[in-house]
Parts: C-alpha cells; structure tokens; sequence
C-alpha cells in the first residue's frame, strides 16, 4: 500500500522492471471533487501469490534507501 500515487507508480515501475506482474488499484472510489474527500485512501499494488515474495524483497530494499535518503547526509543507500 502507498498513500500517494507517485510513489505507488514507483514501486509499480520497480515491480515490473524486475520482471513481477502487479496490478495498481486505488482503494477507495475516485471522488469527481477531491475537496470533499474526508480520508486519505491510497494505492494499492497486488502481485500473484507465487511472485509475493520476490515483491516484499524489492518493496522493503526500496523502503530502506528511502529512508537511508532521509537521513542527514544520506544518499539513498547509494555508495
């Protein structure tokens, strides 16, 4: 699950250069004026059962530079 669609488009895009079919779902319906939506519903990414693993793998490597980046001086993990 991500909250924004960039970083669901993102993840998406690292699923599928690994070779992993996903499909990318928002999870609530798309409200024709965003000023009255109340929650914040995000993004959905669904991998088949077989592929689960490999996708939990990459989605937590990406997660860690993202956050490695946050850090002061950091470089997303990058040498």
């Amino acid at each position: 699950r991500c909250v924004f669609q960039d970083e669901a488009l993102v993840v998406r895009s690292l699923l599928e250069s690994a070779g992993l079919s996903c499909e990318l779902f928002r999870d609530a319906p798309f409200d024709v004026n965003p000023m009255f939506d109340s929650g914040i519903a995000g993004f959905r990414l669904e991998v088949s059962e077989d592929e689960l693993e490999d996708a939990l793998a990459l989605v937590a490597d990406f997660k860690a530079r993202k956050q490695a980046a946050r850090e002061p001086g950091g470089k997303g993990g990058i040498p």
